[in-house]
């Protein structure tokens, strides 16, 4: 008898035991799942505060661009309304040969003013093409000395160097050539490919792609670039050569210069 009720009570325990350790396992599972819900959370909570650091950061970037756009947009304006001065100078008194209000003696002056002009703004401009535009600019003199050369092909060479000036601002190109000497250390007499934006910006890239730089028009003179934009001048010159398709390119641009 004594046994039957020990036996009893043991049983009895059993039962009472098993519903407390089911209890603490779904306890257990509950506070794991929190957990694990309280870390997705967080992670999701720190990718949301990565997204909005990154988009301020962009956002500013942008408005940076805007502003540096606007005012380079506004010296473009500016070189352009000088060459074009210079040109309607030209096309007014040619108009008025027409009728030979003007005579040679007064258009040969004009002529030579103008290639003495155009000769200052390509040594105070930006040194891109620098042999090419200079020796354009000894042939117009050489040109206007010339006797038996007609006013009007004077006039007409004299024109095509101010439009071909022109149109450097509009236009992106690559080309290679030989770094000034008053570039980086170390880089006096390399050659390298060079990208001109306009005539805005003006980079180079040596051939190994390993380096890169800028011309800095406060300085005078050619300064090296962060290894992170190499990729963006090497993107910037296969755009100039329409191996790749146009696109935005991230790269410095200067301040710029006050043309007088």
């Amino acid at each position: 008898m004594k046994y039957s009720s020990l036996h009893g009570w043991v049983l009895a325990g059993c039962w009472l035991l098993a519903p407390l350790a089911l209890a603490q396992d779904k306890v257990e599972t509950t506070l794991e799942a929190a957990a694990a819900a309280n870390q997705e959370a967080a992670a999701a909570q720190q990718r949301i505060d990565t997204l909005a650091t990154d988009t301020r950061s962009m956002l500013e970037e942008y408005r940076q661009v805007v502003a540096r756009s606007e005012d380079l947009k506004a010296y473009n304006d500016q070189v352009e309304r000088m060459l074009e001065t210079q040109s309607g100078e030209l096309a007014a008194l040619a108009e008025q040969t027409r009728p030979n209000a003007v005579t040679k003696e007064k258009l040969l002056p004009l002529l030579q003013k103008m290639v003495d002009t155009l000769g200052q703004f390509v040594k105070m401009d930006t040194p891109f093409l620098a042999e090419e535009r200079a020796t354009r600019v000894k042939e117009l003199e050489h040109l206007i000395d010339m006797p038996d050369v007609g006013l009007s092909e004077k006039y007409r060479r004299v024109m095509e160097a101010y439009q071909v000036e022109a149109e450097y601002g509009r236009t992106i190109e690559a080309y290679s050539g030989s770094l000034p000497g008053a570039g980086a250390e170390g880089a006096r007499g390399r050659t390298v490919n060079f990208l001109r934006v306009g005539r805005m910006g003006l980079y180079y890239a040596t051939l190994d792609g390993g380096e890169s730089g800028y011309w800095d028009g406060a300085a005078k003179a050619f300064k090296p670039l962060p290894p992170a934009f190499n990729r963006e001048i090497d993107h910037g010159l296969k755009i100039a050569r329409k191996e790749s398709a146009p696109d935005l390119l991230k790269v410095p641009l200067p301040a710029p210069e006050v043309v007088q």
